[in-house]
């Protein structure tokens, strides 16, 4: 089955269908036990009424949105709303790992597209985000991935210390290994170790032994550096993001209102105050007041927009645009970061190893998943990576070789019939800084995003070096075998100057953007938030999200994006009158 004919395909089973399956009503009565004085509820939406009023308004369903709405709610005397522009799920591919691709339709993906990049001759990237409750975190491969304690600590940032943050993942974390000084194994957040799939990732972890990358026992652990197995969202063989983690234990509570297919055009601030939102639904445009914050949680690309559509961003950019200035802040859309891929990969001689493929068509294997949450359906083809540095001389890891179990297959083509593996060579520390702009000032117009990919020609250097790395595994004895010369992506004997050409005429985004309302110190005028995430002279309105990380981590950005709502949520919690 081809990776087109994949991502075209869509689960029909709605939510109500699914907990008729015994492996959803197993993970329930999990649920349940963690949880028992709520459950999780298809609780009716409410149609808001033109003077609604709330508390805290939260704007957006994402991943950090559900985290906040849980936690306030939490407190009886405060009503809560969360207004997500996407729907709620209803898609059965959502809920095991191979079913990626069935969320990447128009109903459930933004999808997005960088502008024209000068680095990678001229051309767009994908840049896809979750239009769905749940967010980037229903249509991605769910891995949970925290960096290192140099990556936080060279924040610079008082309260977001390597001590401090490590403390709060400990409390967020429901952990299947590592060693408690540094994993949490009680928290919401169920964690577990994707399944191999197949023989092929204990050869790829025997073979970053022999290149010198060695292995690791636990990359969330005390270790980033070395080959492991990923560890993802999906326990138990089922998607577990922060609204089944979250939100759905939280949906009876009266004094919360999830609001869907609800699209925030304006946070309405006056007098350096915010105050409500504008939005609109089903053709009808309303405005609801926020009588104590609002907390935005739109992501890196579209929390920039928000704010310029408000009036909060650069001064000069916003009156070019024809936008009445509210709040001059100069770092709105500016500090964009994000971290490319790029493939390498070999097939195997005939006869010669093992390839797994899914197939959500095929009855067997969906049967396999529904009944016992695991089978092809339940593994992701990457499912190990090593984390690693580009040279001696960088601070943190740079690069991630992750490890595909399947040999390469083109796009539009069939999976080759022979074996094999490749890597998606990542660079996860790019000096590279770009920007978000409005396309026009129609709220519902698209965004334009230029992450200025390989605009830092520190960059090209360590992706080569990077890429050098992975060219090393087919010469091992633990790979070797399973590696036909002739087939490589590029060859060995490549130059600088060609891998640099392969590099910038395939690499693609990791799909990890961060910083463009980034958080910051009162002396730096670039910042848009403060540590405790307030935007910057305008009172009552926060950001919890990607865009308030100044900087890449060495690793993904989920895990990060829930320690920031899970810190937003103590802040506002320990202001509450």
């Amino acid at each position: 089955m081809d990776k087109r004919k994949f991502i075209k395909t869509a689960g029909a089973l709605t939510l109500g269908a699914l907990t008729t399956s015994n492996l959803i009503a197993s993970d329930a009565d999990e649920e349940k036990s963690l949880n028992q004085d709520t459950k999780p509820s298809s609780k009716a939406l409410t149609n808001l009424d033109a003077d609604s009023k709330f508390d805290y308004i939260i704007i957006g369903g994402g991943t950090a949105g559900p985290i906040i709405a849980t936690r306030l709610s939490e407190n009886t005397n405060v009503t809560v709303l969360l207004i997500e522009a996407g729907a709620e799920n209803t898609k059965e591919g959502m809920l095991y790992a191979n079913g990626v691709g069935q969320m990447w339709t128009p109903d459930t993906n933004w999808g997005f597209n960088t502008t024209a990049q000068d680095g990678l001759k001229g051309r767009k990237i994908m840049a896809p985000r979750g239009k769905v409750l749940g967010g980037s975190a229903s249509i991605n491969v769910g891995s949970w991935s925290r960096g290192t304690a140099e990556n936080y600590n060279s924040w610079n940032l008082e309260g977001w210390d390597w001590d401090t943050i490590k403390a709060w993942y400990k409390k967020i974390e429901h952990s299947d290994k590592g060693d408690k000084e540094y994993r949490g194994f009680d928290g919401p957040m169920k964690l577990e170790v994707t399944p191999e799939g197949t023989f092929m990732t204990d050869e790829f972890k025997k073979a970053s032994k022999e290149v010198g990358i060695g292995n690791t026992d636990d990359m969330n652990g005390k270790k980033l550096e070395g080959a492991d197995n990923w560890q993802c969202i999906f326990k138990n063989g089922i998607r577990h993001n922060t609204v089944s983690n979250y939100l759905d234990h939280a949906r009876l509570r009266p004094n919360l209102t999830v609001q869907t297919n609800t699209f925030v055009s304006k946070v309405i601030v006056k007098d350096n105050a915010a105050t409500g939102v504008t939005c609109f639904s089903e053709g009808k445009t309303q405005t609801i007041t926020a009588q104590k914050e609002v907390i935005i949680c739109t992501g890196t690309f579209a929390t920039p927009k928000l704010l310029m559509l408000s009036g909060i961003g650069p001064a000069s950019y916003l009156k070019s645009m024809g936008i009445a200035v509210v709040k001059d802040i100069p770092g709105v859309g500016e500090n964009l970061s994000d971290q490319l891929r790029i493939d390498f990969g070999v097939t195997a001689p005939g006869g010669i190893g093992k390839s797994l493929r899914a197939n959500p068509e095929d009855p067997a294997q969906m049967e396999e998943w529904r009944n016992t949450g695991y089978g092809p359906l339940s593994v992701a083809e990457n499912t190990s990576v090593a984390f690693c540095k580009s040279s001696k001389d960088v601070p943190v890891p740079d690069i991630e070789l992750m490890f595909n179990i399947n040999a390469p297959m083109q796009y539009g083509s069939p999976p080759p019939k022979n074996a094999g593996y490749y890597f998606n060579v990542g660079l996860v520390q790019p000096k590279s800084k770009g920007h978000i702009r409005l396309a026009s000032t129609d709220p519902k117009d698209t965004i334009l995003i230029n992450p200025n990919y390989l605009g830092d020609e520190r960059d090209i250097k360590a992706f080569i070096k990077g890429y050098r790395l992975a060219m090393k595994y087919p010469k091992t004895n633990a790979l070797g075998k399973y590696s036909d010369l002739s087939t490589l992506t590029i060859s060995l004997d490549a130059t600088d100057k060609e891998i640099e050409e392969h590099i910038r005429s395939k690499a693609e985004s990791i799909y990890h953007p961060v910083g463009t309302a980034k958080m910051g110190r009162d002396d730096d005028d670039m910042a848009v938030v403060d540590t405790k995430l307030k935007v910057k002279g305008i009172k009552n309105l926060r950001i919890a999200d990607a865009s308030v990380i100044p900087e890449l981590i060495s690793g993904h950005t989920m895990a990060p994006t829930v320690m920031i709502a899970e810190r937003a949520a103590d802040f506002i919690k320990k202001e509450m009158k």
